[in-house]
């Protein structure tokens, strides 16, 4: 099919695409609102004028560039509005007492809930104002803590902090996460710093979470527990606040953390599900009735799962389909994915930059694409055979198209993903089926307690399953960082060897090797220069003082290697791909021998021409016979040595106090160092030093 009759016959791909692009030009390119609305209106007037002069053949390209000019501007036009604005500076400076709703259901950890407030007003010389924003909440544990439901209003007197840039140079940007989901500051209340103002709960989707709350303790009461309890839950209300990390980490490593995630998949199976509950029904004289129906009840599925971004995201694809055939239109899902698209994008421009839409319409549309093509290459007469095949296929087909999305914002590759999704896929199915009898037959004690005792067993299956192929040997492939552009590349190599493949056209393949190159080239580049990298890095980890010194393609570091924390691991992960080290030790400051262009003996080292001291929990005090000074001072955890015990004529040109060191201390050592350069890791970040 020619690319101009496919965008024929989904028109809404037409629109879709310069839409998402104005969005992309916004969020990098910042230009006054009121040129980029008169932009908007010249564009639309040009392109009615258009359609109604251009008449020839010859010039039907006309209107529609016009259209996508429009829909661009449009889209970046949508963003400009929908961005809410940055907190006033003086907010983060001074208490003042605000008004807020309880957007989400909070989450519980081991000393206080997390919980989104949307705030309303502060009151400002003893009147309340409108004050809008959005900020998350750290809220300390307590009785009136328990009580908290989405839709409250509560009052608290605090101070509205800003949300802080990454300490760390790599890494997860979560400042960058929240500021996507409409986060505009943070707040930490202890007891009695606020109160529930009024109980009453307000909004839709508030009252949508109360009620999959309610759920969700019928299924706490119907005997289910542990990660059987996490497991439903998770999979059938997307309520993901009971399911252990172990076992979230089991299925990311199987390749199977969309079904712990409620998306298109679960409403597709409640939609085919629908379906033939209808069909059971015969007859097509209520067919329009019918239809209608089982968009109502995937609206109310929607809503039992608390409305959240990605059941609506399939909701409204679904429903796309389903108005087609209400009106008797061919059903193109590229343009139903396409419209569903549009209209979400419509209502929240940021959703675009959000890795869960990336990934769900990626996959959909991969798995539309690839799938058919994949399932004809090996031709399977046994029904059980070809429908594990067709399983494979569907799995294959989805890693192939969110193979670039993976890439760029996952640490890790899963091997065996079309293992767990033979298994996933048609359990899921169940589980779905099962919790749902469950819910249904609650009011019935017998048949709960039995329903009950067969959905955990089958869970615990499940689980089981999925954490076995997990814990097979190769089970993950770890991933590099890798920048936009390459995942771009990754992307643009997927798609032009498709085309080599559909239309053998050797264009596709060398465009293809083209891609693939260049996507090689920054890596080998980065590889060599990293040859002649020395530096020192002080990284921020409150509880486990990490320092790194990297001597070109080796690092050395102070932490744990082969701890079992999974903070330390990731921050040394994160720090070897940084500077592209290949292999890291760990090293004792007390003694170490000499290795390469580092040497350690009672604290003192010497690192490629640079002096210095690393002071910890183990440092002993000494004397100093001469006075020197040194390039640097490294004070880290709760020093066995205090400032006032260092030698008088030993002074340093740098000083460096880690996030670890108490805030009482590190005030003694700043005001004992105030001569020097003082980087305090905790207010200003890693400490990054190169020597080259």
């Amino acid at each position: 099919m020619k690319i101009a009759d496919f965008a024929d016959r989904n028109p809404f791909i037409r629109i879709t695409v310069p839409f998402m692009l104005g969005i992309v030009l916004c969020h990098y390119l910042s230009i006054p609102i009121v040129i980029s609305l008169v932009a908007l209106c010249l564009c639309a007037i040009c392109t009615i004028i258009a359609y109604k002069r251009s008449r020839k053949y010859t010039t039907r390209w006309i209107p529609g560039v016009f259209v996508f000019a429009t829909f661009f501007a449009l889209g970046y036009n949508m963003l400009t509005i929908s961005t809410p604005a940055e907190l006033d500076a003086n907010t983060s400076k001074q208490k003042c007492e605000y008004r807020a709703c309880v957007s989400n259901t909070p989450s519980e950890g081991e000393r206080a809930y997390k919980v989104d407030l949307q705030v309303e007003a502060v009151k400002v010389y003893g009147e309340w104002q409108n004050f809008d924003t959005k900020i998350v909440a750290t809220i300390i544990k307590d009785s009136l803590a328990r009580q908290l439901k989405p839709g409250q209003t509560i009052i608290f007197n605090s101070r509205i902090d800003s949300l802080n840039a990454p300490k760390n140079p790599f890494g997860f940007d979560y400042s960058q996460y929240l500021q996507l989901n409409g986060v505009q500051g943070s707040i930490f209340l202890n007891s009695g710093e606020w109160q529930i103002d009024d109980e009453s709960v307000r909004g839709i989707r508030q009252h949508a979470l109360n009620m999959r709350q309610k759920l969700v303790n019928i299924l706490r009461n119907a005997g289910l527990s542990g990660n059987e309890f996490g497991l439903a839950s998770t999979l059938v209300l997307g309520y993901k606040n009971s399911i252990d990390a172990e076992v979230k980490q089991a299925y990311m490593n199987a390749g199977a953390m969309h079904v712990l995630a409620v998306s298109g998949m679960h409403v597709g199976i409640v939609c085919s599900v629908l379906e033939f509950l209808m069909t059971i029904l015969g007859g097509s004289i209520l067919l329009t009735l019918k239809r209608i129906i089982i968009i109502v009840l995937l609206w109310a599925y929607a809503f039992i799962t608390g409305l959240s971004p990605s059941v609506l995201r399939a909701t409204v694809m679904f429903s796309f389909v389903m108005l087609a055939r209400l009106i008797n239109r061919e059903i193109s899902i590229y343009n139903s994915l396409a419209a569903s698209a549009f209209l979400l994008l419509c209502i929240d421009p940021l959703l675009l930059f959000k890795a869960s839409f990336q990934l769900s319409y990626a996959a959909v549309t991969g798995i539309v694409f690839f799938q058919p093509r994949i399932t004809r290459l090996i031709r399977i007469r046994n029904k059980p055979l070809r429908y594990i095949w067709e399983l494979t296929a569907v799995s294959i087909a989805a890693q192939i198209s969110t193979l670039p999305f993976c890439l760029y914002y996952f640490e890790r590759t899963p091997v065996y993903f079309w293992m767990s999704n033979i298994i996933v896929s048609p359990g899921a199915a169940v589980m779905i089926f099962l919790t749902m009898t469950l819910l249904l037959v609650s009011p019935v004690a017998i048949l709960t307690k039995i329903v009950g005792v067969v959905t955990s067993a089958f869970a615990k299956a499940m689980n089981f399953l999925v954490m076995s192929i997990a814990n097979l040997p190769f089970s993950t492939i770890e991933n590099r960082y890798i920048t936009v552009f390459q995942a771009l590349l990754v992307a643009f190599a997927i798609i032009s060897a498709t085309i080599w493949i559909i239309n053998h056209k050797p264009q596709g393949l060398i465009a293809a090797l083209c891609a693939l190159l260049i996507f090689f080239i920054p890596i080998s580049v980065n590889k060599l220069s990293a040859c002649n990298v020395h530096t020192i890095n002080v990284y921020y980890s409150p509880k486990n003082p990490s320092v790194q010194f990297v001597d070109g393609l080796h690092s050395y570091w102070t932490c744990n290697l082969y701890s079992d924390n999974k903070k330390i691991n990731t921050l040394v992960k994160g720090g070897n791909i940084l500077w592209n080290s290949l292999s890291c030790d760990k090293i004792s400051p007390e003694n170490y021998a000499p290795s390469g262009q580092i040497r350690f003996e009672n604290g003192f080292f010497n690192f490629c021409d640079i002096n210095g001291l690393l002071i910890d929990s183990k440092t002993q005090p000494f004397e100093f016979n001469k006075a020197d000074t040194l390039d640097l001072l490294i004070v880290t955890s709760e020093p066995a040595i205090r400032a006032k015990q260092m030698p008088k004529n030993l002074s340093f040109k740098k000083v460096v106090i880690d996030a670890s060191v108490p805030p009482w201390i590190m005030r003694d050592w700043e005001r004992r160092f105030s001569k020097s350069q003082i980087h305090n890791v905790k207010k200003a970040g890693a400490f990054v030093w190169r020597l080259d």
